[in-house]
């Protein structure tokens, strides 16, 4: 019964989604000459997501044998079962001999659990969606050469430093088996403004059950080139604009750089400062700022854009992301905000948590890149309802008819059907 009301709940959402979702954005010829799940054979050109071969990682300075540790915990040897997966026998990852097929660099593994995440580009779209294949801990899952001032790859560039321009974002559970909310996380992050025997809460793991929010991820970043003036080496103009990497041009791997954020003492207070309550000015803030997206599962406000985080932190960002009635970002006599963000040692002090990711963000998920047996990864109440149901939809689209919802007229028989996959998934 309990599950009865479950679903019927997530359905009733999703329908009152599903209707909103086409008068907000407008409707846009659909790029196959037919949807997928009616269209023809070549509507499906975009391949599902697998693994890299072991001689791709190595040319582009992965340590593979650390890789395959149970600190890399690989997709293809660890995980088959188990978060991201959220049923006991749903897999994660299953053998599929047509990937290396489809794309030389690739191994025979086919990854089913797609994790969803916020589009780094300030709009908040929930349309990202990567696969999370392997773990690394600390700098000696790059070959030397990889490493941040080793010698680099064929251009001279470490691809410990190309990594480092990527950022996800992963925004673990601040709240503690007691109910108190941890101000700092443990470990190299933890915050030298408080006492020593503050609450802090643990980075050890970024597997789902450990979130408190969907993902945020940064791949809008630029090309080397040249094409958009970026030079890091000055070898096209001879001057050093050292602008951000492209992350689908040369973070070949899909690699990101962890960038953990969370709410300081300014915002959920310190029992172990003279029981430190939240500033009224932090207060007001997350006030604002869940009336717009909702609370994560802590009960702190979702932040879906970089814009808003970096606002909270204390920095001028331009126009203020919380409206006219927050012109300033609060900044403390300590020099921090409502949040704070920080990465893990590079040397593994924080082992096993994860100072960096290998999680390719699908380019194009359109057209067959969504197998019909591949599973939506988001953060979920303990009801099971999803925190932001845009995800389901975007997902249920991508799945049903190789199309995001906005771009294609669905028949009533489609849109049934990406209904009950949205309310299921």
């Amino acid at each position: 019964m309990k599950d009865i009301r479950k679903h019927a709940s997530l359905l009733v959402s999703v329908a009152v989604l599903f209707g909103t979702m086409f008068l907000a954005v407008p409707r846009l010829v659909a790029q196959q000459d037919g949807p997928p799940a009616g269209g023809d054979a070549d509507d499906n050109f975009n391949p599902p997501p697998c693994d890299f071969n072991d001689a791709f990682y190595t040319a582009n300075g992965i340590n593979v044998t650390q890789l395959d540790s149970a600190n890399g915990q690989r997709f293809g040897i660890f995980r088959q079962f188990g978060p991201p997966a959220r049923t006991p026998g749903q897999a994660n990852w299953v053998k599929d001999s047509n990937c290396p097929i489809k794309d030389p660099t690739r191994n025979n593994i086919r990854i089913l659990a797609t994790t969803g995440g916020y589009t780094d580009d300030g709009s908040g779209d929930a349309n990202a969606f990567i696969n999370i294949m392997a773990f690394l801990t600390d700098q000696t899952f790059f070959l030397p050469a990889a490493q941040s001032g080793g010698a680099g790859n064929a251009r001279g560039i470490a691809m410990e430093d190309i990594v480092s321009n990527f950022e996800g974002y992963p925004a673990v559970k601040q709240k503690l088996s007691n109910g108190v909310i941890a101000p700092t996380p443990c470990g190299s992050m933890f915050d030298t403004n408080i006492p020593t025997n503050s609450p802090c809460f643990s980075v050890a793991s970024i597997a789902t059950p450990s979130l408190r929010q969907d993902w945020r991820f940064a791949t809008n970043r630029n090309a080397i080139d040249g094409s958009d003036n970026n030079d890091p080496l000055g070898v096209i103009t001879g001057g050093v604009v050292n602008s951000p990497f492209g992350y689908f041009c040369d973070d070949l791997l899909g690699m990101w750089v962890l960038t953990y954020f969370w709410y300081t003492h300014h915002a959920v207070g310190n029992p172990a400062n003279n029981h430190e309550k939240p500033d009224p000015v932090c207060n007001a803030m997350l006030a604002q700022l869940a009336s717009m997206h909702g609370n994560s599962l802590d009960g702190t406000p979702n932040i879906i854009t970089a814009n808003e985080l970096n606002f909270l932190e204390g920095k001028d960002v331009g126009a203020t992301p919380l409206g006219p009635n927050f012109p300033n970002p609060p900044l403390f006599s300590d020099g921090e905000g409502c949040t704070q963000e920080g990465q893990l040692d590079t040397g593994g002090a924080d082992s096993p948590g994860a100072a960096w990711l290998i999680c390719p963000a699908i380019a194009d998920p359109r057209a067959g890149a969504i197998a019909k047996d591949a599973f939506l990864d988001t953060v979920r109440t303990s009801r099971g309802m999803p925190l932001d149901q845009r995800f389901n939809m975007n997902f249920a689209c991508l799945k049903v008819v190789g199309s995001f919802c906005s771009e294609v007229k669905l028949t009533p028989s489609q849109a049934s059907q990406v209904s009950s996959v949205a309310s299921s998934d």
